[in-house]
């Protein structure tokens, strides 16, 4: 279909791999189906029937996110289907409706405006966020959040399990409930200007099989009804108006790209060697437990990073010890001795959780989080992560690894806290491995500096590419007035990370890297190169480093980095790598990258 109008390429986040090509459903913002709550004042008379219309909410709002879930759970994985527990949590959170149902009463102010000012505080404090798994549940919060408000006001909200044929919708955000509810057969694919790769939105996607887009700013305003548009869920691109050439490449693209990653998963057993002989641990990043089955499919080495943080945020009571100890021992016991790194916790002070701090801070990415909170302000916290993660290291090969670190005196204090616990478990004649190894996370420019004698107190590194580069460079990502700035190629962040492994390998420790960084095929011939010895990330993405890596001699791979790391520009370094990685994997650049 040639239109005649300029070919237009729109770059986002890849939420959901696949090629879609076809006509465009524009859909409004769907999670506001509400009216805005005024502050208005209320009558004392009036406080029992606006609680009561607050509490009949309540019970419908629940009664719909259980319908939800019935429904959609022949459309997704069990596992995916089980993210509406946490919206039935977030409904069920006492603490957070009696807080409401005191607001009402103290401040004599409606029901939907209550509810309304206080679920804001706590969509405020997770926005913040640097960690974007963290971040994305703020799609959660506000997903429950509007459907409370609207049923609070008899508002009818909108589903898209009724579309006119086969569409790409295009919209400002989809929230996971009317992900859900997508009906496959009429939805080609989908392409918003929020979200995170992350969000809950994005995993629906992923497991309905739905390729998707995220984080494509002023999309929406440009696109009219029936417009022309090409969907690249692979590398994050919408084509508006696709020129006939781009129409018959993307064309070929989607017959081929099926088969393509169908032999990458029959790779996933091939060890992830150059062709010299130099191997590079591949591992994944998980958040659940069920995550595991994920890793195993696509051929994870064990699991590089375990983010214990979705056990606090949705949690109504904080997790005992017992609680955890019977998760990490499942996920120690499913790996088979395969190594699990468990991240201890990784929040701020800021957080959802009124039950872990209620401090409020003016600069919460440089305030009280991790290991920070847990040593001034909630050692029992940590106390009580350490004692169930030790514990579980009887059962597989479990290590320790401590995030936020900006100075040797934190880990010395951390490295005394696990000695008193390990005396304290040996008193108590509770089995664990006595050398479990003990590592940090270099993610802060200070931890990188000194990586030489923070190499000296642990067991091995991880580096957390994400902070590092928004750290290093002043950029908030999640800024799109500053997304551009946002290079992990600069030349500061490779002469980090190339000081981290120097420091490394002089103390005879192993050192991972865990952000995104890892799983961008653009980057892997530098950080083989640079001799990281282990890349975490999402399994999914597993298939294509390993096909990268088995193409590679390593002796390739190191002259790109030390190039790179002389470069002026971020763009002159990473045009050497993808140079390389055009010589000896042409087929991952034109289908995983070029997107043609």
């Amino acid at each position: 279909m040639e239109t005649g109008k300029r070919e237009i390429v729109f770059h986002g986040i890849p939420a959901s791999p696949g090629i879609a090509i076809g006509t465009v459903l524009l859909i409004g913002h769907h999670g506001n189906t509400y009216k805005m709550p005024e502050d208005k004042a209320i009558s004392e008379d009036a406080i029992p029937s606006e609680i009561l219309k607050f509490n009949n909410a309540l019970d419908k709002t629940r009664a719909e996110i259980q319908d939800i879930q019935k429904q959609v759970q022949s459309k997704v994985e069990e596992k995916d289907a089980s993210i509406f527990d946490a919206h039935l949590l977030i409904v069920d959170d006492k603490m957070l409706m009696n807080e409401v149902e005191e607001m009402i009463r103290k401040k004599t102010r409606p029901a939907d405006f209550c509810f309304y000012r206080i679920i804001q505080r706590y969509v405020s404090a997770l926005s913040v966020m640097t960690d974007p798994y963290i971040k994305g549940r703020t799609a959660d919060i506000e997903d429950v959040a509007s459907r409370i408000i609207s049923n609070i006001q008899g508002q009818q909200r909108q589903v898209l399990d009724h579309l006119p044929g086969q569409r790409i919708i295009i919209a400002r955000d989809l929230t996971p409930s009317d992900t859900a509810l997508l009906d496959r057969e009429n939805v080609q694919a989908f392409a918003i200007e929020t979200g995170s790769r992350t969000s809950h939105t994005a995993i629906l996607a992923r497991s309905m099989q739905i390729p998707a887009v995220v984080g494509l700013q002023k999309l929406y305003e440009r696109l009219q009804n029936g417009d022309f548009v090409i969907v690249d869920g692979f590398i994050g691109t919408v084509i508006i108006n696709p020129k006939e050439e781009t129409q018959n490449l993307y064309a070929l693209k989607e017959t081929k790209e099926e088969q393509y990653y169908a032999d990458l998963l029959k790779e996933s057993r091939l060890r992830p060697e150059t062709i010299d002989a130099f191997s590079v641990q591949l591992a994944a990043n998980i958040e659940h437990l069920n995550d595991i089955t994920q890793a195993k499919l696509y051929g994870a080495a064990g699991v590089g990073l375990f983010r214990t943080e979705y056990l606090y945020i949705n949690a109504q009571v904080l997790p005992s010890e017992d609680d955890q100890f019977n998760i990490y021992k499942s996920a120690a016991e499913s790996l088979e001795d395969q190594p699990i790194i468990i991240r201890t916790l990784d929040l701020g002070g800021d957080k959802l959780s009124s039950h872990i701090t209620s401090s409020k801070e003016l600069n919460p990415f440089l305030g009280l989080r991790a290991v920070r909170l847990c040593l001034q302000k909630r050692q029992d916290l940590l106390i009580t992560q350490i004692r169930a993660i030790l514990r579980a290291s009887a059962f597989g090969n479990v290590k320790i690894m401590f995030p936020m670190i900006t100075c040797a005196d934190e880990v010395d204090k951390l490295k005394e806290m696990v000695e008193e616990i390990k005396q304290e478990l040996l008193k108590s004649k509770i089995d664990f491995n006595r050398d479990v190894e003990l590592g940090i996370m270099v993610e802060t420019p200070s931890a990188a500096i000194i990586a030489d004698v923070l190499a000296q107190k642990v067991d091995f590194f991880s580096i957390g590419t994400n902070d590092l580069v928004q750290y290093t460079l002043a950029v908030d990502r999640g800024n799109e007035n500053v997304a551009y700035l946002y290079q992990p190629s600069h030349p500061a962040i490779l002469d980090l990370i190339n000081r981290v492994v120097k420091a490394a390998r002089n103390n005879k420790i192993w050192v991972s890297l865990c952000g995104e960084m890892a799983s961008d095929p653009r980057y892997t011939p530098i950080l083989v190169g640079l001799g990281i010895n282990e890349l975490s990330m999402s399994p999914v993405s597993l298939g294509v480093i390993r096909r990268i890596i088995r193409r590679m001699r390593m002796h390739e791979a190191e002259e790109i980095a030390e190039k790179s790391i002389k470069c002026k520009t971020a763009e002159e370094a990473l045009e050497l790598s993808e140079n390389l990685l055009m010589k000896i994997a042409p087929d991952i650049v034109n289908i995983a990258l070029k997107g043609l």
